[in-house]
């Protein structure tokens, strides 16, 4: 009996891994913009508005797909999100943007918003290691750093 139920539940743990890291292996890269979404493996996301956003450039939050893989959360910290984010989805004093996957492949991700309908399509680009959030803010670009006078070290 318990090797018929780990049997049954084994195929779907494979499948919850499976979708996870199909969605954080590469750039997902959005058609209509010049968007990209980034997943990265301990839950969190960043969609980088590109370089022309300026300061408010990257929009930081949490993700979590849902059981069965049909839905994936993004969740945004209400500061963080306030001027890029319509209140529609704000709940409490957080953000959260639900989308059903209709489409994942290597190549494909597409996103239907479920509060509007409106989808979201995206295209796979390959990770940059430049581009991770942890990199980026440990060796922060050159013109960002701190210029110390003359003979502070600088």
């Amino acid at each position: 009996m318990r090797i018929l139920i780990l049997y049954c539940l084994f195929p779907l743990m494979g499948l919850s891994a499976q979708t996870d890291s199909l969605l954080r292996a590469v750039h997902w890269a959005e058609d209509s913009t010049a968007h990209r979404l980034l997943l990265t493996p301990d839950g969190t996301f960043q969609l980088d508005y590109g370089p022309a956003a300026g300061q408010g450039r990257y929009l930081l939050g949490r993700y979590a797909l849902d059981g069965d893989n049909q839905e994936i959360t993004l969740s945004v910290d209400y500061f963080l999100g306030k001027r890029r984010i319509p209140g529609r989805y704000r709940r409490g004093q957080d953000f959260y943007l639900v989308y059903v996957l209709q489409t994942l492949t290597p190549e494909r991700l597409v996103l239907r918003d479920v509060l509007t309908g409106e989808v979201r399509s995206f295209t796979a680009q390959p990770l940059d290691p430049e581009d991770d959030p942890a990199r980026r803010r440990v060796d922060p670009p050159v013109d960002v750093r701190i210029k110390l006078p003359p003979g502070w070290g600088g």
